[in-house]
């Protein structure tokens, strides 16, 4: 396991759509959607290449996802924990491992929301760092030697505020008007692993 300044182990944190696997088009606000059904959840054939090479570094490889939908009740929990399990599972077959997957179902808007107990202003919620620091606090992880690679300014965002180091993979759609400055940008999640390994290799 790759171990940082501290003695603690290190972690990539993943966003989840657009990063291991395609959105399903727009949403009613402009922004990415979310696969809504495991049949259109899909997942990108460099995924479990990528996640495989920063296992084998000695990274952690946990993935970090808002997934409000379930709040809207536009998707249900359990079509959710489906796809999760698919993922892992896939990627598991494909020699890789992700060591776990957060996901925060909360949404701020009650004209949005359908699930009263989903609704809030939570600490989980990207851009906010919460479920980085879930993590951090379950697994030991040193965040100031870890990654944060995501598609959108709020990944970017999340990942600054729990001190990591960041990398975005490029989606127009989603940043627009946002100022983010991360250190890397890539096309894919694969590329984004071949950036972190250069990184690791030439400190």
């Amino acid at each position: 396991m790759g171990i940082g300044e501290l003695g603690l182990p290190k972690a990539v944190f993943l966003d989840r759509d657009g990063v291991i696997n395609p959105p399903v088009g727009l949403d009613e606000f402009g922004g990415t959607e979310s696969p809504l059904r495991f049949e259109d959840f899909q997942i990108f054939p460099w995924t479990a290449k990528a996640i495989k090479i920063l296992n084998g570094f000695g990274f952690y490889v946990f993935v970090v996802t808002n997934q409000p939908a379930v709040a809207k009740e536009k998707m249900s929990l359990q079509e959710l924990e489906n796809m999760h399990f698919h993922l892992t599972y896939w990627v598991r077959e494909a020699g890789g491992i992700i060591d776990k997957i957060y996901a925060c179902l909360h949404h701020p808007d009650p004209k949005q929301v359908k699930i009263p107990a989903l609704l809030t202003e939570c600490d989980c919620r990207k851009p906010k760092p919460g479920m980085l620091f879930q993590a951090a606090k379950e697994f030991g992880i040193d965040l100031q030697k870890s990654w944060m690679i995501g598609d959108t300014w709020k990944d970017i965002r999340a990942g600054q505020a729990a001190g990591c180091r960041t990398i975005l993979v490029r989606n127009e759609t989603d940043n627009r008007g946002k100022t983010i400055k991360p250190d890397f940008e890539a096309e894919n999640l694969l590329e984004a692993a071949e950036i972190i390994l250069w990184e690791e290799n030439n400190q």
